[in-house]
């Protein structure tokens, strides 16, 4: 019984702690968008900004595009690691599976860049989800918080929710 304790105490360790120092978009402190970014991603971002007519609006375009085109997986996370750290320019190429960190970090650029957020309105948060640590997003519009989980939206997860404890 004091093995099983113990290596449920290495595990929280290790998944909590020592990946938020090794893990991109994970980390302890907040990560800053790149100054130069895909101009095909710019290009679509502005796009939706110029159909968005408020913040609220371009969340939900985005949220729509990006959970569209990209989503999360608990499993995968583990067989494609290596996902965890590709370059911008090649995860903006891909379709498909991307971590919720990556997925997470795309959505952080189409906000701050369409000028209609700042990094202030953005913060991450880590749930426990499976025994795997899951990453989703508090997105502030006007003086209200709202939790919003990008990848996860191929689950039917709206604006509003996000993953929890097993999902």
């Amino acid at each position: 019984m004091n093995i099983l304790i113990l290596l449920a105490g290495f595990y929280a360790i290790t998944a909590f702690f020592l990946s938020r120092l090794v893990i991109p978009h994970l980390g302890f402190r907040e990560e800053k968008i790149p100054e130069r970014i895909p101009a095909e991603m710019r290009a679509k971002i502005d796009e939706l900004r110029l159909k968005a007519g408020s913040a609220e609006e371009f969340l939900r375009l985005s949220y729509e595009y990006l959970g569209s085109r990209f989503h999360s997986e608990r499993l995968n996370t583990f067989l494609k690691f290596n996902y965890l750290f590709k370059p911008l320019e090649q995860v903006w190429q891909r379709d498909g599976y991307l971590p919720c960190t990556v997925s997470n970090y795309l959505l952080k650029i189409f906000l701050i860049e369409s000028g209609w957020f700042s990094e202030a309105d953005i913060r991450r948060r880590h749930v426990f989800v499976n025994f795997v640590p899951h990453q989703y997003l508090q997105i502030k519009i006007g003086d209200k918080w709202l939790d919003v989980d990008v990848g996860e939206k191929q689950r039917g997860l709206m604006i509003g929710q996000h993953l929890k404890w097993f999902g």
